[in-house]
This record gives structure tokens, C-alpha cells and sequence, in this order.
């Protein structure tokens, strides 16, 4: 019985091994039939040995004759009871020879599991965006006449891989944002390290909001919700640690990094991973999640999820004094990213502080998520407050709650690593069967809704200056936007969506509204 257990497992990895190696090598499309045929006939060793048993030395032989095939030497020709003697040992079946052959296998298939270092793999996405605005008039006369459009919000190439076990990498850019290229997710890191886990260096995102940390790839709506627009640090230079524990109920991480002043930007991506100054700018974030439920057996599919993260942020500038600004879209972009957000170039501002004179902020929120089968939520808090210079602090803050459901049956898969919702795997892919075949499959159907707000509002507020619009700059104001979406996945790399946003805004020209039906198309590879 030994012999069969081992010889099953053997026999499976082999056929793994020599499906790959398939493709490339001609001989592997013909078995050798007489080693094939040792397996449909009765064996001719002793009585006391089962057809069974002799079926499956005969499959052994195949496989042996098969990988001689693939690598071009010639088959020993062999076959059962050919030079393997059969005796009985204690009334069970003992082929010595036959088990050290499957010993031999058994190496030879784990020798080709082996990785190779350095290892790199090619990966990358785009989104190809439309939107329609339909402003009011008192929208049109606060931030112009926005236009519609189509473009590329993002087009992203990028290499990750291994140095050895422990040493992983990422180098990725992005061709459709400002820079053109623009660095994003630029690092390497060491993994499992005593007390401090895995440790990352380069350019990333901080450990920061659920929505920061969920992957572009994996949105349930077209863009992050406002407050992550307007309040969130997201990526910048520096060194961090994660890790999980052992039952994977608990995950944190946390790291210093630069506060960016080169290109006067203490929010959102620094695009070109440089910073100079010296007069401050070092800052800290952390972040704590817990699972209070995750169904094992169904692999995550009813799960509850609560976090919450902290971030004090230095700000410096080697031009001028140091200035805190915060801004926000309204949950969709269309145009050129290098235009600084003005109408004639793209999508404008809805609310934005004006450069605010502050050498310091604090930035923190809580977060809840939860999942019951093709159900799934998430909702967050955030806050930041500024310290001003020579002034009262002032404080901004807003929130999310978004849901989606899948109208065909599926759920989003969570990363217990980071403690996030992650990629999306339909049950069945979306395709055709030619002309005229008609349709196999839908792909994976998701309705999504979302509620947002973010509110740039305080009396204590001096900024500095003032540019004429529409929009101006400082804009404060509120921005509300009640969203609902429908996502189709043709399989787990493509997909469609479709959003409808509303968006109230009140500001000094008043509350207004408009109405954006815009959507994308992704591929992600």
C-alpha cells in the first residue's frame, strides 16, 4: 500500500511537469503504446498481486517512457516484469525496484519545481475612461464649464520578482499620469525578518486608509472615494514594515518616510520619487487591522473586518515657507493630468484649502468591512488636523460607505497580508463560440453603490493668496456625492464598469449639483 500511495502522488506531479513541458517538445504528443497497454491488461507476476497493482506499475512505466520522450534519450523499453522482480513480503506486495524508481521521480519533479533567481515577471493594466457632465447653472458658474471626454487615466508597465527566496522587488511606472512617466510602486524588500516581519524600501504606499491600500486593479467604483482624494498622504519615499500573525486574525504595519516638499505636494503621489530639503519633512505612519470573523472553510466568503491607521506628517519646502493643501475630484477624472486641474485640461477641483502655511498635520480614520457571500461592505472615517503657522489649527474631515453586490453568485477574495478586499474571480469567463455559436459563459455581474463626502471647511483657515477662476483657488467647500455602479468581469482580468455619480456641492456660490455618467474599460495582466 505504501507503494501506491507514493506512486498516485508521483504519478500527479509528473503529469503537471510534463503538461508544461508539452508545449515545446514534439515527442510528447505520442505515448508509448506498449507501456500505455501495461495498464489495460492482467498482470503476469504472482498470483497474490492485484490487477490493480500491476495497472499501476504499467502507468509508472508510461510516465518514465513519457519523460524519456520529452528529453530525447531512448526508452529502456522496459515493462512490468521486464527486469523488476515481483516477490511477496509478509503477504504485501514489495517491488524494490520499482520503488527506488519512484523515488527517482519523485526528486526529478520536485528539482523542476525549483525556482530560478533572479526571477522577473512582466505585469501591467490600463484604463480607458469616458465621462458626460451635466452641470446646473450655478456648478457651471463655481468651476466653469466642465468638458466631457475620453483618455487614458492610467497606463501602467511594470516588473516584479525575486532576488533569492526572501528578497522580492517592484518596479512600476505609469504612462498616463503627470510626469509621463511617473514612479509609482518603486521597491524592494526583505521578507521574514525576526521581530520586524517583512521590510520594505523605496517608493510605496504608506500604511495608511483601507481604500489607499486596496489595488487600482480591484476597485469596486471608477476612482477612491473623496476623503481618500482630499485628505490621504498615499505614496512616498521611505521604509516600512508589515507582517500578520500566526492565525492571520491580525495584521499591521508601520514606517517612516519623507513628507514631499520638492514639488510642494504634502498629498498624493510625488510621481517622481525626489524630495530635497533640510529643514524636516521625516514622517511616520502606522496601521492595525483585525478579523473579529473569517469563515476558513469558504476561504474568506463571510468575513468582518475592523482597522484603523495614524500618520503625522513633517511638511518641508527648500522654495518657500511650508504649506499644507488639500483638494478633491469628484470621484471621476477625464483629461490631461498635466494641465494642474484646470477646466480647459481636465476634470476640475470641486473643493480645494488653498495653500495653507503649516509645517505639521495629523492624519487618522477608522475602518469596517464585512462580506456575507456575494454581499460585501466597507465604510471608513478620516480625519486630518492642521497645525497652522502663527495661526489656529483647523480641522477637515470625511467619510465613505460603499456596498456591492454580485448578481451572480461570486465574492471578492480579502488579503489577510494587508487586510484589504482583493481581485474578483468570476465563476464562469465571458465568451463566444464564433460566428455562429452564440455565447458560453457572462462573466461575473456586480452592482455597487457608494456615499462619500469630504469637508474643507473651517473659519480658522488663512491661506495664502488667491488664483481666479472658475475654479479659484483656495475653493473651500463640502462636496457630497451619492454614486451607483455595475461592473462586469469577463474573467479575472478584464472587465467593464459603468458609473452614475451626483455630486452636491456647497460652497461660496452656493449649493449646486452636477450629474456624471461616465465609465471604463480595464485590462490587467
Amino acid at each position: 500500500m505504501k507503494f501506491r500511495l507514493r506512486a498516485w502522488i508521483c504519478l500527479c506531479g509528473l503529469s503537471a511537469a510534463s503538461a508544461v513541458a508539452t508545449a515545446s517538445a514534439s515527442a510528447a504528443a505520442d505515448y508509448d503504446q506498449s507501456a500505455l497497454a501495461a495498464s489495460d491488461v492482467a498482470p503476469a507476476g504472482p498470483a497474490a498481486i492485484d490487477h490493480e497493482y500491476a495497472a499501476l506499475v504499467g502507468r509508472l512505466e508510461a510516465a518514465e517512457t513519457r519523460i524519456q520522450q520529452l528529453e530525447g534519450r531512448p526508452s529502456t523499453g522496459a515493462g512490468p516484469g521486464a527486469d523488476h522482480a515481483l516477490t511477496l513480503a509478509g503477504g504485501d506486495p514489495q517491488v524494490p525496484a520499482t520503488e527506488q524508481r519512484i523515488e527517482e521521480l519523485e526528486k526529478a519533479v520536485e528539482a523542476q519545481k525549483a525556482p530560478t533567481y533572479p526571477s522577473v515577471k512582466l505585469t501591467g493594466f490600463f484604463h480607458l475612461d469616458a465621462g458626460d457632465f451635466n452641470q446646473d447653472a450655478t456648478n457651471m458658474a463655481a468651476l466653469g464649464d466642465i468638458q466631457n471626454g475620453v483618455g487614458f487615466r492610467r497606463a501602467r508597465l511594470g516588473g516584479v520578482g525575486n532576488l533569492s527566496e526572501f528578497t522580492a522587488y517592484s518596479i512600476e511606472m505609469d504612462f498616463a499620469t503627470a510626469g509621463r512617466p511617473s514612479f509609482l510602486d518603486v521597491w524592494g524588500e526583505q521578507q521574514q525578518i525576526p521581530m520586524l516581519g517583512n521590510v520594505r524600501i523605496g517608493h510605496f504606499r504608506q500604511a495608511t486608509s483601507m481604500t489607499s491600500l486596496t489595488s487600482i486593479r480591484q476597485l469596486w467604483l471608477l476612482e477612491r472615494p473623496l476623503p481618500f482624494q482630499a485628505l490621504d498622504p498615499f505614496r512616498r519615499v521611505g521604509a516600512m514594515a508589515y507582517d500578520k500573525s500566526e492565525d492571520e486574525m491580525w495584521s499591521w504595519a508601520y514606517g517612516v518616510y519623507r513628507t514631499d516638499g520638492f514639488n510642494n505636494a504634502p498629498l498624493g503621489d510625488t510621481r517622481f520619487a525626489t524630495d530635497i530639503g533640510d529643514n524636516g519633512g521625516v514622517s511616520a505612519a502606522g496601521r492595525l487591522t483585525h478579523l473579529l470573523y473569517y469563515d476558513e472553510a469558504a476561504e474568506g466568503r463571510y468575513l468582518v473586518h475592523v482597522g484603523g491607521h495614524y500618520n503625522y506628517s513633517r511638511i518641508t519646502s527648500s522654495f518657500d515657507a511650508p504649506f499644507y493643501q488639500a483638494r478633491a475630484i469628484p470621484e471621476f477624472f477625464v483629461g490631461d493630468p498635466a494641465g494642474g486641474g484646470l477646466t480647459a485640461t481636465g476634470t476640475p477641483f470641486f473643493v480645494d484649502t488653498g495653500r495653507i502655511p503649516s509645517d505639521q498635520f495629523h492624519f487618522f480614520g477608522l475602518q469596517l468591512g464585512g462580506q456575507y457571500g456575494p454581499s460585501h461592505v466597507q465604510a471608513e472615517y478620516m480625519g486630518t488636523q492642521v497645525d497652522q503657522l502663527g495661526n489656529r489649527t483647523v480641522y477637515y474631515d470625511g467619510a465613505y460607505v460603499q456596498g456591492g453586490y454580485f448578481l451572480t453568485g461570486e465574492h471578492r477574495t480579502y488579503n489577510r497580508m494587508v487586510g484589504v478586499f482583493d481581485r474578483v474571480t468570476p465563476y464562469e469567463d465571458f465568451f463566444g463560440l464564433g460566428r455562429n455559436g452564440g455565447f458560453c459563459g457572462w462573466g461575473a455581474w456586480e452592482a455597487t453603490a457608494r456615499y462619500s463626502y469630504v469637508d474643507l471647511r473651517d473659519p480658522n483657515a488663512a491661506p495664502l493668496g488667491f488664483a481666479a477662476g472658475p475654479p479659484p483657488s483656495p475653493n473651500p467647500g463640502r462636496v457630497d456625492d451619492v454614486t451607483f455602479g455595475m461592473n462586469w468581469y469577463w474573467n479575472a482580468h478584464s472587465k467593464l464598469q459603468f458609473n452614475y455619480i451626483h455630486a452636491f456641492l456647497d460652497n461660496g456660490f452656493g449649493d449646486s449639483d452636477c450629474d456624471i455618467y461616465c465609465g471604463r474599460f480595464q485590462i490587467d495582466f
